[in-house]
């Protein structure tokens, strides 16, 4: 068998058990040492054939941490109401949801303050989580909250099974919009790779939206930092609202 095929065929079969959920999403596969040892091949063969699944989004290899199966694709929707666990949900994926950090008094980047109409010497309530999507670490969400009309948000933000919109409602704000979204790809920094599982290489989406209550007030300002390998953005601007 010659080379060229050699890598082929260890592709092919391995599609074919992603593709059949033989290696569930989020699970590793074999190491390529025991690849080699299935497949009767050569470690050449096999780094080509895993580098082909990379590339079409089937796995993702992170060195020294072998690969791993990905989900099928997100589709991230920036609408009028963007609430991206709900979203995710409503397409059939399975989202975790943890609290990575939580700040009382956070200094503020000077674009947030802005968005939010405060200083940047003002501090806010600030709360870091993680959403995992079918087994995978997808997306960071933070959340500089306006601490004059969310005072105890972070009480309500962390309790178990994390929900913000919920957090708001039992704040007293029912309902909130999205005003303005920031989209930005960006290279990650080390901490958004290690906790996303990717490649230190990758770039990430970075969206910065502001949310406002009915009265167009800003309440906070989130920033949603997403893998680009999996997640695909879709923009709805007949669901914007008019905040004018």
């Amino acid at each position: 068998m010659d080379a060229a095929q050699d890598w082929r065929d260890i592709y092919n079969a391995l599609r074919e058990e992603i593709r059949l959920s033989h290696f569930q999403a989020g699970s590793r596969l074999p190491t390529q040492c025991e690849l080699c040892r299935s497949y009767k091949s050569s470690r050449h063969a096999v780094r080509r054939a895993l580098k082909a699944l990379a590339d079409d989004g089937m796995i993702s290899t992170v060195q020294g941490r072998g690969a791993t199966v990905m989900s099928r694709p997100v589709l991230y929707q920036i609408g009028h109401k963007t609430r991206l666990a709900t979203c995710l949900r409503e397409q059939g994926h399975a989202v975790e949801i943890r609290a990575l950090k939580t700040q009382t008094h956070r200094v503020l980047p000077p674009v947030v303050a802005g968005m939010l109409g405060l200083s940047f010497q003002d501090r806010v309530p600030f709360a870091e989580f993680m959403h995992e999507v079918d087994g995978v670490p997808t997306a960071l969400g933070r959340h500089f909250f306006n601490a004059q009309r969310v005072p105890d948000i972070l009480q309500e933000a962390t309790r178990p099974d994390p929900s913000v919109p919920e957090a708001f409602s039992r704040s007293g704000i029912e309902d909130y919009y999205r005003a303005s979204t920031l989209i930005e790809v960006r290279k990650s920094t080390a901490y958004e790779a290690l906790a996303l599982d990717i490649p230190p290489s990758q770039p990430v989406l970075s969206l910065l939206g502001k949310n406002v209550d009915d009265s167009g007030n800003p309440i906070e300002v989130t920033e949603a930092v997403v893998r680009t390998d999996t997640v695909r953005l879709e923009i709805q601007p007949h669901q914007i609202r008019d905040l004018a």
